[in-house]
């Protein structure tokens, strides 16, 4: 984890107070405590990770929610394991979040939900107008990809990308999978991308866009 932010909404919906910081790797949640102590009536938690995995709600069984991300992913035995119901894909997220994130986090505040930023990518591609979409983040040496036809959903994963090379052939990878023409497909990049890397990959693809 490279660093960190926050920002805090009144009851009206504007910002009181928004905030970023860097922060070594291993993230003390004890450096958030004067922030978290206070009382909100509700608290979100974005936060980077590959651990997750999309289970069709159909054969969705929370009583094997840890095995079904055990089986693509490597878990530690601390991490907590939670689903999201994801109803427009007829989906359930499972993911995890790691043991000293949701215990510090969970101990300080009430009505606490944490959120993957490959849900928050799946969630926003549907703003997307274009009959193809991809829609890709760069947080933490991590690539985030999602496409989608329409509003149907056919890929969500993450890489690990520590430079624009690797997260170049990862996009490729997945444009050929899904069958999309990057003459025809523009790339939507949720957050922010080096500029020199996205003029690179707008040679590519018919043009990159941003999603505020």
């Amino acid at each position: 984890m490279s660093g960190y932010s926050f920002t805090i909404y009144g009851r009206n919906g504007a910002i009181l107070t928004q905030e970023s910081h860097s922060c070594p790797v291993d993230l003390s949640v004890q450096e958030l405590e004067p922030v978290l102590k206070r009382q909100y009536a509700s608290v979100s938690v974005y936060f980077t990770t590959w651990k997750y995995t999309l289970v069709p709600a159909s054969l969705y069984d929370k009583e094997k929610v840890r095995s079904y991300l055990e089986s693509v992913r490597d878990l530690s035995r601390d991490d907590r394991v939670l689903a999201l119901e994801m109803p427009s894909h007829k989906a359930v997220m499972v993911y995890a979040v790691p043991y000293h994130i949701y215990n510090g986090i969970a101990s300080l505040c009430r009505n606490v939900r944490f959120y993957p930023t490959a849900y928050v990518l799946i969630d926003r591609i549907a703003s997307v107008q274009d009959n193809n979409r991809l829609l890709v983040s760069f947080t933490d040496g991590m690539l985030h990809i999602v496409a989608a036809e329409r509003d149907r959903l056919l890929f969500a994963n993450s890489f690990p990308a520590a430079d624009m090379a690797t997260a170049g052939y990862f996009i490729f990878s997945v444009t050929k999978e899904v069958l999309f023409n990057p003459e025809h497909t523009f790339l939507h990049i949720l957050g922010k991308a080096d500029e020199r890397a996205e003029k690179e990959l707008g040679n590519y693809f018919a043009g990159v866009r941003h999603l505020a």
